[in-house]
């Protein structure tokens, strides 16, 4: 076989950053005040402009310093303890359980649909069935007796799960919904952006992610109440900003955590939120350029178009039937290595790690979905600074690889 390689590496993903994004920072960095101030407010003030939709409630925003933070500040709001359990899905990255256990709770698993990979309303009664009691019309984790509070679920890659039937399962049960939205920035499930669906939503800002913040996250919700209290605990429970005081005094109000975002960060996410658009249209320009150009390779399985909404296109994931495909999943990734072409995985599930098998004894017969999907799945380039010509090789070596 002929190999044609690139001169330079292409990575999976890439943050794009423009000169007015440089210029903003660094209007911060010579104001004198970077840590969280004045353009952490605005970048949040926007931010709920940018989602918010006619029909809905009016949206908080809260800056954060991670996603992870976000979800962690979302279960403490709730108070969610020792005693607790939430359910979130097999297949996603560590933080969405790690958060669980940062209070001694316990993460009860869902597997995921063969489809997309996500959590589906189907999959979700399946695990309360499975995994769960009912009792006093509140349900409780059959292993450890734990209370469930709240259902987490994942937007995989930017593909919205079905919220209105998973919130209409926590609704009959009395469980919150924290969406997982690190991908999902700017999807949209029936006509209403990801942000403003269940009780807390979490985007994450991070390099790769639709915009970026370098490190950093968003929390939305339409309670007030909630969104007044995790302002607090994002930074040690100290009830005033510092750039809103009037004078010396503060107060301690709550145990609080140190997950603020910087000036710093908030300027360059107030610009990348201007351009989002731009980059989402690009995104989505070459994720359909993909699926024309490979639609018909066998064993091929290709994402799609969200049908009730718009798909972020965070990512490109691909799966191989390795009984049909020409390669296998691991095959093609040292095929593209070897073509100087990045590629990643979207993700090892999560009863797969070693620190997850032994606290919580997770059984792989109980997600073959998932399973299925860490043997043949694989993430392809794609962000919004990609070129022309990357796009084409890329094109070019699945092809030479698979026909």
């Amino acid at each position: 076989m002929i190999r044609t390689a690139r001169k330079t590496f292409l990575p999976f993903a890439l943050p794009t950053i423009s000169e007015e994004a440089i210029e903003e920072v660094t209007q911060v960095l010579r104001s004198g005040w970077i840590t969280s101030g004045p353009k952490v407010k605005q970048f949040e003030m926007e931010f709920s402009d940018y989602i918010q939709s006619s029909n809905h409630n009016t949206i908080e925003s809260v800056a954060v310093s991670s996603a992870t933070a976000g979800l962690h500040l979302a279960l403490s709001a709730i108070g969610f303890d020792r005693d607790s359990a939430a359910i979130t899905t097999s297949v996603t990255f560590t933080a969405s359980a790690e958060v669980i256990c940062y209070f001694d709770g316990e993460p009860i698993l869902t597997d995921v649909s063969g489809s997309n990979n996500n959590m589906t309303g189907e999959l979700l009664l399946q695990t309360i069935d499975q995994f769960c009691k009912i009792k006093d019309g509140k349900l409780y984790s059959k292993k450890t007796g734990k209370h469930v509070k709240a259902i987490i679920p994942v937007h995989i890659a930017g593909d919205p799960c079905e919220m209105e039937e998973i919130i209409s399962i926590a609704r009959k049960f009395n469980l919150y919904v924290i969406e997982d939205a690190a991908h999902a920035f700017p999807a949209v499930y029936k006509n209403q952006m990801i942000g403003t669906w269940g009780d807390f939503t979490v985007f994450s800002f991070y390099a790769t992610k639709g915009i970026t913040t370098g490190e950093g996250g968003m929390l939305t919700t339409s309670n007030k109440k909630f969104a007044d209290a995790i302002r607090r605990s994002r930074l040690h429970g100290i009830n005033k900003q510092a750039f809103d005081r009037p004078s010396w005094y503060y107060e301690v109000t709550d145990t609080g955590f140190k997950y603020n975002m910087p000036d710093i960060a908030a300027a360059l996410g107030i610009v990348q939120l201007k351009e989002a658009h731009s980059f989402w249209n690009r995104r989505e320009e070459i994720a359909l350029r993909y699926i024309n150009e490979w639609k018909s390779i066998p064993g091929l399985k290709l994402p799609h178009a969200t049908e009730n909404g718009r798909h972020s296109w965070h990512l490109f994931r691909i799966e191989l039937d390795p009984s049909i495909a020409k390669v296998g999943r691991d095959s093609l990734c040292e095929e593209l290595k070897d073509r100087n072409i990045g590629s990643s995985l979207h993700f090892i599930p999560l009863f797969e790690h070693s620190y997850y098998k032994k606290k919580f004894n997770y059984l792989r017969d109980h997600y073959p979905n998932a399973c299925q999907m860490y043997d043949r799945c694989l993430s392809l380039p794609l962000f919004a600074g990609m070129t022309d010509s990357d796009v084409e090789d890329v094109v070019t070596a699945v092809k030479s690889i698979l026909i």
